[in-house]
């Protein structure tokens, strides 16, 4: 192995130091945690609007007192009751689906994020390997890129 000039050794930190940050900062940029309440938040929108619509088209059409008392007294009925289990019938598909849709967000996200950690921690793995073959020079980078791809691997299980 030939020697190596401190010009290049500072280069190849530079080289490697921006990378690892490039990686990083990729991760922290494309992965905010915004999108489970969108998800959960428009899920339970249009809960809202079709218990909306159901209320007012069941009983007296429309949303005065007449036609509120006949909706929840006819969604009530669905399941054997009065205007009281006419809300729980009518609250149900909000819930529903906004809980549907945070799960399928959730799950959504984290197959995105688990494939963006793998990409991330080869990434490291290439930097450290070409810092491994002149390993004397970059014994702190090495540790820094191990320990980052430990935290990334430690992620990816969660």
């Amino acid at each position: 192995m030939q020697p190596i000039d401190k010009k290049q050794i500072e280069l190849m930190k530079e080289q490697a130091t921006s990378e690892v940050k490039e990686v990083l900062d990729k991760l922290e940029n494309d992965y905010p945690d915004l999108t489970e309440g969108m998800a959960t938040a428009l899920g339970s929108g249009v809960g809202a609007a079709g218990s909306l619509a159901a209320l007012y088209g069941f009983g007296v059409t429309g949303l005065s007192a007449a036609g509120i008392t006949s909706g929840l007294a006819v969604a009530g009925s669905i399941v054997g009751g009065g205007m009281v289990a006419g809300i729980g019938v009518l609250a149900a598909p909000i819930a529903l689906l906004g809980v549907g849709a945070y799960a399928i967000a959730k799950k959504w996200k984290n197959a995105k994020l688990a494939a963006a950690l793998g990409t991330a921690i080869e990434k490291l793995y290439a930097i450290q390997e070409r810092l491994m073959r002149n390993a004397e020079y970059f014994r702190e980078e090495i540790a820094g890129i191990k320990a980052a791809i430990d935290l990334l691997a430690k992620k990816k299980k969660e």
